[in-house]
This record gives C-alpha cells, structure tokens and sequence, in this order.
C-alpha cells in the first residue's frame, strides 16, 4: 500500500488524539455527562487505526530503515486508556494522551517523504519487536507519571515495571548471547551502548520510584526517550533478501 494511503490512517489516529484531548480539556470547565467515556472510546479506536497503520506500513515493503514502524507501534501502546479508565476532572489528564499524540505525529511527519529502496517486507525481528514495545510502555508510564505529578494522583506502576522487567531481560539475553560467542558481556556494537544506556537510565528511574513525585517524574521521563530514542532506531525488520 502506497505511503500516503498509509498515512491516512495515521493522519486519522492523531486527529482522534487530538479531539480526546480537546474533550478532555472541555470537561475541565463544563462537566458534560458522557465525555469521559467519549474520551476512552476515542483512545480505542486511534489505537485500532494505528494497528492497521503500522499492519499497511509493514505490507506495503516500504524502507526499512525510516522509524515509522517503531513510531506507530509504540504509538499503539501508549494510546489506549487504562483497563479501569481514569477520571477527566483535572487539565493535566490530557497528559496521558500527549506521548501517543507525540509518537504518532512524528510518525506521520516521517511518512510524508519516505526514501524508499524497493520492496523490503521480510519477517519481525523479535529484538527489535521487544524493544519497539519497551518503548510503548515507558511512553506510557512517562505519561501516567506526569499526570500524577499534576493532579497527586495515585501511582499506576504496572508499564513502568513491565518495561524495566522486559527490558532487563532483553539486556540480559544479550549480554549471554556475547559470553557464549565472544567470552565477554559487552561487545561494544552501536545497539548494544544503546541498549545498556537504556537500561541505566530505567534502572535509575526503577531506583527511584520511592522518591517525592517531582524525582520519580523526572527519571521516568529521561528513561522512556532514551527507550523510544533506542527503539526508534533498533531494526525491526529482518530483510528477506
């Protein structure tokens, strides 16, 4: 499928983002019955559009090399709300919707002049997958954090840790793989600095999560760019040949 059709359902996805978000702020000042559920299902269905965008992205062969996947399918995990929702009576819940808005725009951003190099649809790299989803998590817990931090709220800790275990693990594979193959845990290839980098700054944000809000904040939020930063740039397809 040609890159602007793919865009559409992307370009789509922001749109819905940015009228939960416009909902969200409304309900601040006129609490209208049934904008809080309007919200939710409009989290779900720009997570349903991204799905179907980063499926189409993946079909279409394009360059493997853009971040667009990555970007759509973080964007995917960020989106949708909580299983149990969250109430719209602050401002600052827009915040749980900004890192998806943010994810899937510089999504689109980067659909919009791709630099193709031909049909290259080859199989998931399981790493790259693993790693394109530990970000999706620390986007969502860098937005859970900061609306807690806005409203002292309570704290939802589940992506956070979800991300710092998965993560770990992934680091940890790595780390065996090179003692098998080369006798030392550290390679020092360009994804390995930025996988052990990702996983200090988790580890920091894991360290502090007992620490007054504003910290704990701050830590989420340096450790989820690093993530998205590496995950960003980790392939995620495996050319076919």
């Amino acid at each position: 499928m040609p890159a602007t059709a793919v865009s559409v359902f992307v370009g789509l996805a922001c749109g819905a983002l940015v009228a939960g978000a416009g909902l969200a702020l409304w309900y601040c000042y006129r609490q209208v019955p049934g904008i809080p559920r309007a919200v939710h299902v409009i989290r779900w269905v720009a997570g349903a559009l991204l799905i179907v965008g980063a499926l189409e992205w993946w079909r279409g062969g394009h360059n493997p090399s853009a971040p667009v996947l990555q970007l759509i399918l973080m964007a995917t995990l960020a989106a949708p709300p909580g299983v149990n929702g969250r109430s719209l009576a602050h401002r600052s819940h827009v915040l749980l919707i900004l890192p998806a808005l943010v994810l899937a725009g510089t999504g689109l951003f980067w659909i919009s002049a791709p630099v193709e190099t031909g049909t290259v649809n080859g199989p998931i790299a399981p790493v790259g997958l693993a790693v394109t989803v530990c970000g999706g998590l620390g986007a969502r817990a860098a937005g859970l954090v900061l609306s807690e931090v806005a409203t002292s709220g309570p704290h939802v800790e589940w992506p956070s840790t979800a991300a710092f275990a998965l993560l770990t693990l992934i680091a940890g594979s790595a780390a065996l793989v090179n003692v098998w193959q080369h006798g030392t845990v550290w390679v020092g290839t360009g994804s390995e600095s930025g996988l052990a980098g990702a996983w200090l700054a988790w580890a920091a944000a894991w360290a502090g999560r007992r620490q007054p809000p504003w910290l704990r904040a701050g830590l989420t939020i340096v450790a989820a760019v690093s993530l998205i930063v590496l995950a960003a740039g980790y392939p995620i397809l495996q050319n076919a040949g």
